[in-house]
């Protein structure tokens, strides 16, 4: 079985791979690339998250609970106060960011603790 920590880094490279062949996409035709682009926002703010979960989970105190209620204050948070920034993709990120909280926080259950 995998740690929470390896699974979430597992998570990590996925996204990171979905925005390195953004990028190799942006150089051949970044018109195109940015008209599809829906993609790359919702991986940038996923690694965001994921990411924040990693540096957690590499302190030895962290519980999956923690990262739970982390996720959950977050999600409250950002469900109370909606983002109304003037930046269009500031807005976007933010909303793909409160997705990929509530998908975390819906699969944690799943994933084996042992940290």
């Amino acid at each position: 079985m995998t740690t929470l920590l390896e699974r979430f880094q597992r998570l990590a490279q996925y996204e990171t791979a979905t925005i390195d062949k953004f990028k190799q996409e942006l150089d051949k035709d970044p018109a195109y690339a940015l008209s599809w682009g829906c993609g790359v926002f919702a991986a940038a703010a996923k690694l965001r998250v994921i990411t924040e979960i990693i540096n957690a989970l590499k302190d030895d105190d962290t519980t999956m609970e923690n990262i739970q209620a982390h996720l959950m204050g977050r999600i409250m948070h950002r469900s109370r106060y909606p983002a109304q920034s003037t930046s269009p993709t500031s807005n976007l990120i933010e909303q793909y960011e409160l997705a990929a909280c509530a998908e975390i926080v819906e699969n944690l259950p799943r994933y084996k603790f042992d940290n």
